[in-house]
């Protein structure tokens, strides 16, 4: 992954760590926005894993967020 689609992601992610509603453009095709599904981290309920996936060009990422204890 090149370094400026590796910012891109990173920028995607702290948007969608703040709001997992909002609308934001693939950073791989920039073609549609990217589906977002919340996994929760049953051996540690203060972890959960946020993916991001394209349905157009397949690409996808993992946001791992805790919350604050």
């Amino acid at each position: 992954m090149s370094s400026n689609k590796t910012m891109k992601w990173i920028e995607v992610g702290k948007i969608l760590a703040e709001d997992p509603n909002e609308k934001v453009q693939c950073p791989e095709c920039e073609q549609n926005n990217l589906e977002v599904q919340d996994i929760r981290n049953e051996s540690n309920p203060n972890e959960l894993e946020r993916s991001m996936h394209c349905p157009v060009c397949n690409a996808r990422n993992v946001l791992r967020l805790k919350r604050p204890i």
